[in-house]
């Protein structure tokens, strides 16, 4: 069983809620990044999504976005966040996900990326820009190296909500507003009827 699987199972058994948290990698640098994920784990947090900088973060707000600028900035790259990994599970069992976009695996490679997913101790995936319908380009390489491909629903996604959560493994990655990450003064959506079509 892969370890998101085995966290969520047992703190389902606990009746506790999981506290998913995140980070972008390498800002300021991935040997203060490895030093944030285990200071997450150690105060409280049971899953961490590891943001992967991208040039041109679309759906992220000010503030990742600088965040990934400063990171590439420094040279941060998937090699050195794999080695990051490896060196953090030697220190923890914990869960951790990449959070990227499908343009960084494309140009790494798919099948070398879920290759060293699996070598590194990376248990699942969230590519934010990959519409559900085109999963395939992914979902083969994730499960021949037991990588949990994350999916999402968004309040736009209306009668694909059900077809996307038969299929969501691990758990579903809901997206709470339309627009780009970060603040705002308010939230426009009708949450009653978001999670109701879920």
């Amino acid at each position: 069983m892969n370890r998101i699987e085995t966290a969520l199972s047992e703190l389902k058994n606990k009746g506790e809620k999981a506290l998913i948290t995140f980070v972008t990698a390498g800002d300021p640098d991935l040997e203060t990044t490895e030093k944030l994920v285990l200071e997450m784990f150690d105060k409280g947090s049971d899953i961490v999504e590891i943001g992967v900088p991208f040039s041109d973060p679309v759906a992220e707000g000010k503030t990742i976005q600088l965040a990934s600028l400063r990171s590439l900035s420094k040279g941060t790259n998937l090699t050195g966040i794999f080695d990051m990994v490896e060196s953090l599970r030697r220190q923890t069992e914990k869960p951790l996900i990449l959070m990227m976009y499908v343009n960084t695996i494309f140009r790494f490679g798919t099948e070398r990326f879920f290759t060293l997913c699996r070598e590194k101790g990376i248990d699942g995936v969230i590519v934010p820009d990959l519409p559900f319908e085109e999963r395939d380009e992914l979902q083969p390489y994730a499960e021949n190296n037991g990588i949990i491909s994350i999916s999402l629903v968004a309040p736009t996604s209306h009668q694909r909500i059900a077809d996307i959560a038969n299929e969501a493994k691990g758990f579903l990655y809901s997206v709470s507003s339309t627009g780009v990450t970060g603040t705002r003064s308010k939230f426009t959506t009708n949450f009653d009827e978001f999670f109701g079509e879920t």
